[in-house]
């Protein structure tokens, strides 16, 4: 400029309907200049102070819209995994392999970055050694969270030389790679997770509020993936003040339904771009959605499985380090079968305007009966977990002949589903 005082021009962001609110700008920006602020859905999205900003263009060079994170090629490994211990898996989402990655890099003196419920119920991430923290981010959590503070943090003990397990949404991970990139002396496993999108944060203090005026008393607890009655069936868990537990299955509870109904995904989502085989982590981990059972010991027991995708080789050494753990070899294509993901993203519902608009209008009572009505799997659907939960009990020929019809192919490789613990 000129000389004269006078605003700058603000830098250049992410297209707002592109902006999948990963805080990247935000954490990369040391003037304070960029805050995320929530927008009339909830979601984050940067707000710049031009009187700040000095136009030094960091928040540009780490957006990983404008400049895309490396992604691994075709998985090194793809497996399903558990923790040999009961009692754990029973208590994680799947098959419980985040807290035995978490617990091999806390031995190595490393810090764990992951999701938590803060006690207003908000979810953001935090870094900590702390184990009893750490357990705090087992399991889902279907609300996008904060992530520039933790970020921040994370950036800072990569560059004093310190291992970070960071584990997110897969355009967060993006985030923390871009954010790494010129600073790491320190060593970065990135962890990321198969998404079905980032639920809005304003939508679900809204569902605590309803479902707490209907209790008659504030939540103390809440489990979004209560393996109640079985893994594939699970519901939604609250605990209340008043000692009450009350709980809904995924096919009728408000804000599944919302979710998975593709009602109150970021926009971004619809059109995410973290999508495929091609990964931003060195682990990727999920639910093992379609997982066949090619053997008595390691069938799906409805305790939870993983999935394990292993995209670099520093994942792979990682995962190597794992105690306790059951691993089961698969092929790529019974994963992406099974999770969407995989494959494509999620499609915004065609009637998400005006579900907003009535929310916007009377809350969670004005969407409930018109558009998150119970939904029940088909029985095209119900077939076929049956056949893939019982797939031991056919004969290894006519069962892989029935896969590779399933999936469109002639047949499977020699892969037989052994595992190891």
């Amino acid at each position: 400029m000129s000389g004269m005082k006078g605003a700058r021009e603000k830098p250049r962001l992410a297209d707002p309907e592109r902006c999948t609110g990963c805080s990247a700008c935000a954490a990369s920006c040391r003037f304070d200049a960029l805050v995320m602020t929530p927008d009339d859905e909830g979601f984050l999205r940067p707000s710049v102070d031009t009187n700040r900003c000095v136009g030094c263009g960091a928040c540009s060079v780490f957006c990983p819209e404008l400049s895309p994170a490396s992604r691994s090629d075709t998985p090194i490994e793809v497996l399903a995994c558990w923790d040999g211990d009961d009692a754990r898996r029973i208590s994680a989402t799947s098959g419980g392999v985040f807290m035995l990655l978490a617990d091999a890099i806390l031995k190595r003196g490393g810090w764990v970055c992951g999701a938590v419920l803060d006690d207003a119920f908000d979810v953001r991430h935090v870094v900590t050694r702390d184990r009893s923290v750490v357990e705090a981010m087992r399991g889902s959590k279907y609300v996008q969270s904060d992530v520039a503070e933790a970020l921040v943090e994370c950036t800072g003990r990569l560059r004093a030389g310190e291992c970070v397990l960071f584990s997110g949404t897969p355009c967060q991970v993006a985030a923390m790679r871009r954010l790494a990139q010129k600073v790491l002396t320190g060593e970065l496993v990135a962890v990321d997770i198969l998404c079905h999108g980032a639920p809005s944060p304003l939508f679900w203090q809204e569902y605590l509020r309803y479902r707490e005026k209907r209790a008659g008393a504030k939540t103390v607890g809440v489990c979004f993936r209560k393996k109640e009655p079985s893994w594939t069936l699970s519901s939604m868990e609250l605990c209340f003040r008043d000692g009450s537990v009350k709980s809904w299955p995924t096919t009728d509870d408000l804000y599944l339904r919302a979710f998975l109904g593709d009602f109150i995904s970021r926009s971004s989502c619809y059109e995410c771009p973290y999508v495929g085989v091609r990964r931003v982590g060195d682990l990727t981990l999920a639910d093992f959605w379609g997982y066949v059972s090619e053997s008595h010991r390691y069938r799906n027991d409805e305790r939870g499985i993983s999935l394990v995708l292993v995209n670099t080789q520093q994942g792979a050494s990682v995962l190597a380090a794992v105690r306790g753990i059951v691993v089961v070899q698969k092929e790529l294509r019974e994963a992406v079968k099974g999770n969407v993901p995989l494959r494509s993203s999620s499609k915004a519902n065609s009637r998400r305007k005006e579900f907003w608009s009535a929310f916007r209008g009377g809350g969670v009572e004005a969407v409930a009966s018109d558009y998150l009505g119970p939904r029940h799997a088909s029985l095209k659907h119900r077939a076929s977990l049956f056949f893939n939960d019982h797939a031991y009990l056919v004969p290894t020929s006519i069962r892989r002949l029935l896969i590779g019809i399933r999936s469109g192919s002639k047949g499977l490789s020699e892969n037989d589903g052994k595992g190891r613990c």
